[in-house]
């Protein structure tokens, strides 16, 4: 496996499947949506890292999962409500540990500026009116471009990003209930889904590829479901506990080589 700190890995289009991905980064042992957190992944070679993307009140584009500090910070309040002087104020370290105390709200610039074309970034835009200019200026200043892909369940953004950023694969999020995703990634020409446990069985991964549309799934932490997962064709398999799934799916891909 090549070194990715320090190698470019392949393009989206270009890398094999399967792949696990680590959501929120390596969000079992650091703060998740942090740079150590997505550099640990890196460090023990995640094909792919999730992150999320909002904008701050003056337009910052940054990563966090919820529109809200409370969970991750010792803020309170919406996260588009602020400035980044004023984000940079919060603690998003201290509620995962007091290791990692000081750390600050990341971003995309500054995972970009890190982890560009290291691995490929499944970047799920979480805001509707976000500043899709700004995210393509940002790709096409650190060349990644082709190690990224947008995912997205707000279908109108969908819209906009195909008209706003024809050249970067779209894909298709599903919820707990979305039973119908592959008609919609079709309608929305998005070129991949991720499906939400528990709705997904094998006629809907079958009826994703024989569309040509790649199947992510979140999530599994487990290397039992994670085999059955791999065992159905799943191409992507998001991952909060990045090594112990990245070493089943190792283990899976040496004992079906043909």
């Amino acid at each position: 496996m090549p070194n990715y700190i320090t190698d470019r890995c392949p393009t989206d289009a270009a890398m094999l499947y399967p792949r696990i991905c680590a959501h929120r980064g390596f969000s079992t042992v650091a703060p998740e949506n942090t740079l150590p957190a997505y550099g640990a992944a890196i460090g023990l070679g995640a094909d792919e890292i999730e992150f999320d993307l909002w904008q701050s009140k003056d337009g910052a584009i940054i990563s966090s999962h919820d529109p809200t500090l409370d969970r991750v910070s010792d803020g309170h309040g919406d996260v588009r409500s602020f400035t980044l002087e004023e984000l940079r104020q919060y603690d998003f370290g201290i509620k995962k540990s007091p290791h990692f105390a000081g750390l600050r709200i990341v971003t995309f610039e500054e995972i970009l500026q890190r982890f560009a074309k290291r691995t490929i970034m499944n970047i799920h835009i979480k805001q509707a009116d976000i500043n899709i200019g700004e995210i393509m200026r940002l790709l096409r200043k650190y060349d990644a471009v082709e190690h990224c892909y947008f995912m997205s369940q707000i279908e109108p953004l969908l819209v906009r990003l195909k008209e706003e950023a024809p050249e970067v694969t779209r894909c298709f999020g599903g919820n707990p209930d979305t039973w119908d995703i592959v008609e919609r990634a079709v309608k929305y020409d998005c070129k991949k889904i991720q499906l939400f446990k528990p709705a997904y069985n094998q006629q809907i991964i079958d009826d994703a590829h024989a569309h040509g549309i790649i199947c992510n799934i979140y999530w599994s932490d487990e290397p039992e479901e994670t085999r059955k997962m791999l065992d159905m064709g799943m191409d992507c398999i998001l991952s909060n506990d990045f090594q112990i799934v990245n070493e089943t799916a190792k283990s899976w891909i040496e004992r079906h080589k043909s």
